[in-house]
């Protein structure tokens, strides 16, 4: 069986390096990306193009939880995009973001992927060229006791967020909520009691009532007691949300999270929403 870290790294290393004829040793042919079909060449070409012409991305892994039985995996990454003529001085500054990728593999080679970026870290950095970006890098998290007393296998981690899911979806948050989460929990980087939780919550549903949290993906590990979640979200809005006002159609976004559990309960929650998928098809 493939080592699917392995190749997803080398990946990784040929586009830092630019060795774009490197990339089809390890994707397949026809490659579907976020319901796209690319090649290597195409893909590649994609990258290339990102921020204009001339433009540099380097990837850097921030933390990978990989299900080698089911040949996929889950990553983080920190994009950062730069100008070739980054040192001039009228060059316009780097900016940086995360973004969470779902992978699957077929005969060792990447066949599909889902790839979701900041794309308001994007935004506010070339709006705000102040603005100085932090990244809340998951690897730098403090490690855990190294004896906790409740450490979920990988099977546990995944039944919970289902049970954690059906409980948002089953509206029994206000009775249930505290199985799954600590009375804190900090949603990308904020610190959140579990009533300020609940409310988060809510305010989808308030936007769209009918709101449906499809889970389309759980990747767990028993290790680094981390779960990566794609959620396909579904409904038709009745209020403001992301900025966009509602129009009578019905929309579907996506969520890319990685969940780290202690002792059991989520403690902390790195999120990022398709808004801008959001706000287009209330625009379109």
């Amino acid at each position: 069986m493939a080592d699917i870290e392995q190749i997803y790294r080398c990946i990784i290393k040929s586009v830092n390096q630019k060795k774009w004829e490197d990339l089809p040793r390890y994707m397949t042919s026809h490659l579907v990306r976020n319901g796209q079909d690319y090649t290597p060449e195409s893909y590649a070409a994609e990258i290339k193009s990102f921020g204009g012409n001339g433009a540099s991305v380097t990837l850097t892994v921030d933390v990978l939880i990989v299900d080698q039985a089911s040949q996929r995996l889950a990553s983080t990454l920190l994009v950062k995009a730069e100008e070739a003529n980054a040192n001039d001085n009228n060059s316009a500054q780097p900016i940086s973001f995360t973004e969470q990728q779902f992978v699957w593999f077929k005969d060792g080679k990447v066949s599909t992927m889902f790839t979701l970026a900041d794309g308001e870290e994007m935004l506010r950095q070339l709006s705000e060229p102040e603005y100085q970006y932090t990244p809340d890098l998951i690897s730098l998290q403090p490690l855990p006791p190294s004896q906790p007393v409740v450490k979920l296998s990988a099977g546990e981690l995944e039944e919970t967020y289902r049970a954690y899911i059906r409980c948002i979806s089953g509206q029994t948050m206000e009775t249930d909520l505290h199985k799954f989460c600590h009375p804190q929990t900090i949603h990308n980087t904020k610190t959140l009691t579990l009533d300020q939780y609940k409310l988060l919550i809510q305010n989808a549903r308030t936007a769209i009532p009918d709101i449906v949290f499809g889970l389309h993906t759980v990747i767990a590990d028993e290790k680094s007691q981390l779960v990566a979640v794609r959620l396909e979200l579904t409904g038709t809005p009745v209020g403001i949300m992301a900025g966009a006002k509602p129009n009578g159609r019905h929309v579907n976004f996506c969520e890319h999270v990685t969940y780290l559990f202690q002792e059991g309960k989520i403690a902390r929650i790195w999120s990022i929403l398709d808004k801008e998928s959001y706000r287009r098809q209330l625009s379109a």
